[in-house]
């Protein structure tokens, strides 16, 4: 594999926020690794992602906050480059000592994901995994419709992502009732961490800012994707997929 680290313009981050969220993730890089590697659940999200997403040997991909690379390595062995953006330099260096030994080209990007510019036309494919609901909604929104610029006529969406609202439909009542087993089953650790993440989401504060699935599937239709579509895979994760329009060739 032919290994590259972009480096770009200097990225100014005025935010306090941001600066939160690249801290706790600077920490947390051999924690996610283990957790995401002994995951049953992460592991149904990814290898649905990478069903969903149909990777083809001439695509170039790129990863939306792609953390240690639970995405970025196994894409890596089906496209012809992957481009590889977090937050965290950390989780980067930790993915690009993975990526060595695979065979296809991996190029990482260390900025906040609402502060990325590509050239238009620059991907075949975008996928994200676990990493937008830690943004507003306005800034999914203004990534949605920059990914949409970034993509080939026909390219391809993927994100998996905490899908889930306030509402106490029969979607929310099932996800509530699988993550309160599991957090339940952990005992009091479990218990508090259940109780944080209820009150963090019902009130709209904190790191977690997750998005309902008829939200995502409105965002990307209002951002232009063609054939839309959600998917519920396990508890909270859920996977919403589109494809941009082709251009008619004789306009």
């Amino acid at each position: 594999m032919r290994f590259t680290l972009l480096v770009g313009k200097s990225f100014v981050v005025t935010s306090v926020r941001t600066d939160k969220l690249r801290s706790v993730w600077e920490s947390r890089v051999d924690q996610w690794e283990a957790t995401v590697e002994t995951s049953e659940a992460f592991a149904r999200v990814r290898d649905r992602m990478l069903e969903l997403a149909k990777p083809r040997a001439a695509d170039r991909c790129l990863d939306l906050g792609a953390g240690t690379g639970m995405l970025t390595l196994p894409l890596a062995d089906q496209v012809a480059a992957v481009t590889a953006a977090d937050i965290s330099a950390g989780m980067l260096a930790s993915l690009a000592a993975a990526a060595q030994h695979d065979r296809n080209e991996v190029a990482t990007r260390t900025a906040p994901m609402e502060e990325l510019h590509f050239a238009a036309a620059s991907f075949e494919l975008v996928v994200s995994n676990y990493a937008m609901h830690y943004l507003t909604h306005a800034d999914k929104d203004v990534i949605l419709r920059r990914i949409r610029r970034w993509l080939v006529p026909g390219g391809r969406l993927v994100i998996g992502d905490m899908m889930i609202g306030r509402s106490l439909d029969e979607h929310h009542r099932r996800v509530l009732w699988e993550k309160g087993l599991v957090m339940l089953r952990r005992g009091p650790a479990g218990w508090w961490r259940l109780l944080k993440n209820i009150m963090r989401i019902g009130t709209g504060k904190g790191r977690l800012r997750p998005a309902a699935p008829e939200w995502w599937t409105t965002a990307l239709a209002e951002a232009g994707f063609e054939g839309v579509r959600y998917e519920h895979v396990v508890s909270e994760a859920g996977i919403v997929t589109g494809t941009t329009p082709f251009v008619n060739s004789t306009m």
